[in-house]
């Protein structure tokens, strides 16, 4: 009886290992970390940590209250397409991202793909990839896209026209190949 239950504790933690092995990694590249450098608390921000808590607190609130699902219905209901469910979706997370940040993007939009998966049987996992593409794009445009372009065209001291036609050809060429990748 006891070796039965040292026996399935054994394949329970085989399995949680199995199923959290980015945890698991994450755990131990942490751990070893410490080896090189003494965490201290200065390193946590925790205004962004608070921001980002607050963010998916708003996303499950809307999630509650159905208002994913709603605006998830009347993408459908204009959308008629694969195609179509993935063109809307994608550009509507570059375009976003351009004036949030690309994690702040895909933190709204990928729920959204989600529940637009489930109800439509589609897999949102193609979805999703193009909207981390498009997040990424997208948000390279814009200095306050992300905190890289935001430090460029401060330190650089670069007028707005000046950092737009810097990145106007990468955003151009990225909305085509995005066009013509799916």
């Amino acid at each position: 009886m006891n070796l039965n239950i040292e026996s399935n504790q054994r394949t329970n933690f085989l399995e949680f290992i199995k199923k959290e092995i980015v945890l698991i990694i994450s755990i131990s590249l942490a751990i070893l970390s410490c080896v090189f450098s003494v965490p201290k608390l200065s390193y946590i921000d925790f205004r962004v940590l608070i921001l980002l808590f607050n963010l998916m607190i708003v996303v499950s609130s809307f999630n509650e209250l159905k208002v994913l699902d709603s605006i998830a219905t009347k993408i459908l209901k204009r959308c008629t397409s694969y195609t179509s469910i993935t063109f809307t979706l994608v550009f509507i997370t570059l375009i976003s991202s351009m004036f949030v940040t690309n994690d702040v993007a895909l933190l709204t939009f990928i729920p959204l793909t989600i529940i637009i998966g489930k109800k439509t049987n589609l897999s949102p996992l193609k979805i999703v990839i193009f909207q981390t593409i498009a997040a990424n794009l997208g948000s390279s445009f814009t200095p306050m896209g992300n905190p890289q372009n935001l430090f460029i065209y401060s330190f650089y001291k670069l007028g707005i026209m000046e950092f737009f036609k810097a990145t106007f050809p990468l955003l151009l060429i990225s909305i085509i190949l995005l066009i013509f990748s799916y």
